[in-house]
């Protein structure tokens, strides 16, 4: 093309040429842009599914033939058969939970150090839900966002032993 044939065409040809590359890389711009999208939102689709299976696993972990120990956010610790642990509340059943009954300082002790209980000046005594003035019945409905942990116990452990004497 000469110079003369160059002069004749219309300069918004050649503007128009600019615009279709210029658009043809927008569009690949958003092509992209999509694909990424969906690939990041397939990612955290999957890996929610498996964190909310790995969390309704819970009740698959308790032993059924042993006690749970439920720890609460107040300090508290029931010990009981914990039926289910996947929802918002956990079911308790067979309750028991630690009195801590500290012996009365002796009179005439003036010294500090014997203000504070030892353990040998403490009697802990394993209590069975139900007996209590209120009179509840042996299930609680825990609020999952109010216990700490859960556990399976021993069936050794002290407490299991204090349970089965109970039981006798």
């Amino acid at each position: 093309m000469d110079y003369k044939q160059e002069a004749e065409r219309p300069s918004g040809a050649h503007n128009g040429r600019k615009q279709g590359a210029a658009k043809q890389k927008g569009i690949k711009k958003v092509v992209i842009v999509a694909v990424v999208s969906v690939v990041i939102v397939a990612i955290l689709a999957v890996t929610t599914m498996l964190l909310l299976s790995s969390m309704n696993n819970k009740s698959a972990k308790i032993n059924k033939d042993d006690y749970q120990a439920v720890f609460l956010t107040n300090g508290q610790v029931y010990f009981g058969k914990l039926q289910n642990a996947d929802g918002n509340y956990l079911t308790l059943t067979n309750i028991y939970y630690l009195q801590v009954d500290s012996d009365v300082q002796q009179a005439g002790t003036t010294d500090k150090k014997s203000t504070t209980n030892s353990a040998t000046d403490s009697n802990v005594q394993l209590i069975k839900l139900g007996n209590e003035l209120h009179g509840p019945r042996d299930e609680m409905q825990l609020n999952n966002t109010q216990v700490l942990f859960w556990e399976n116990l021993k069936s050794d452990s002290k407490v299991s032993e204090a349970i089965k004497n109970y039981k006798q």
